[in-house]
């Protein structure tokens, strides 16, 4: 009889509304120490699978920084090394799920699974997502992914893309799409099962950073914005500015000098924009519209979203601070 090779899978848990519940003398759901009575209540079903559980942290998303996305896809990382481990799952809250699956998408170099899931109604709340999530991304860990694919994101029984991934909705369990693209995969009943397979490798988008520079301000543009949020980033010291444009990349002729006067300083600028599809283009050559602002060497950043191009920008800047470097990079994404 043929033994089947024990496979382990690495749960780090870093927070979220996965592990909140109401706690004593709080208004509302707070971090409560659910991380281990999550497990207990979950029992992966293959045989052949135990998991073992890292308790990384117990914070709200939004209190994340950058350098702990950082240094969570750095400790992952070291962990996939292992021989026995066979994928990381990662607990996250929702609000900054994305951006967090970026940045593993981008450092973590190893090929085994890497899946990211949170849920949206909290731990003891009825319809409770938690354990639905955390059961399907352990299947899905065990999946041969496409090849390329990079870190996920596992949420309401479908696969995103970590590049492609975003957050739509504040309060519905089904609370994220893709950015066109389509879903990796999607679980039917008791199984995961890809969409998807690409025919040849997908070339992965990582960079590898040792650091990151954190001084790295997301800006939206709003109708007749003046330069006064660009000169303040200036004077604090920012080391590159990404902003959020209208439609496919323009901004108002007001803010445009500043952005020049950004470039001419060797600061970065790169422009996303506010809408959720379709990414920026240089299609406009006025006064602030996309055309113009690449011709004077603004990065567009193509269909990548404010959140994610900053993180690449936090990552790009660790490695260099050469503009045409820069550019390149982000001509990968």
């Amino acid at each position: 009889m043929t033994m089947t090779k024990q496979q382990e899978i690495v749960v780090f848990f870093t927070g979220g509304t996965i592990g909140m519940s109401p706690a004593e003398g709080v208004t509302g759901v707070a971090p409560n120490d659910n991380f281990h009575e999550l497990l207990n209540q979950f029992k992966p079903q293959e045989a052949n699978v135990t998991l073992r559980p890292v308790l990384w942290s117990d914070k709200p998303s939004p209190h994340m920084t950058p350098d702990d996305m950082f240094r969570l896809a750095l400790d992952v990382e070291k962990t996939l090394v292992e021989p026995s481990v066979a994928g990381a799952v990662i607990l996250h809250g929702t609000d900054t799920l994305a951006e967090t699956a970026y940045m593993c998408d981008m450092v973590i170099a190893s090929d085994k699974p890497v899946i990211l899931t949170g849920s949206m109604r909290y731990y003891s709340e009825s319809g409770y997502d938690g354990i639905r999530n955390l059961a399907n991304t352990v299947r899905a860990c065990l999946l041969p992914l496409p090849p390329g694919i990079g870190a996920c994101i596992l949420m309401t029984d479908r696969i995103f893309a970590a590049r492609e991934a975003v957050k739509v909705n504040s309060l519905n369990v089904d609370a994220f799409e893709s950015r066109e693209a389509g879903v990796v995969g999607y679980v039917a009943g008791e199984s995961v099962v890809l969409a998807r397979r690409y025919s040849t490798p997908t070339p992965r988008r990582g960079l590898h950073p040792e650091a990151i520079e954190e001084r790295v301000p997301l800006l939206t543009a709003y109708t007749g914005m003046d330069r006064s949020l660009i000169d303040h980033c200036r004077s604090l010291g920012s080391k590159g500015i990404v902003i959020e444009g209208f439609g496919a990349g323009n901004v108002p002729p007001t803010i445009a000098t500043a952005l020049e006067e950004c470039l001419s300083d060797n600061i970065p600028v790169v422009l996303a924009t506010r809408c959720i599809e379709g990414g920026v283009w240089p299609i406009y050559g006025y006064p602030g519209g996309g055309a113009d602002l690449e011709s004077k060497g603004v990065i567009l950043c193509g269909r990548l979203g404010g959140p994610k191009a900053r993180i690449r920008l936090i990552c790009a800047l660790g490695m260099t601070s050469d503009m045409r470097k820069i550019r390149q990079i982000f001509s990968e994404a």
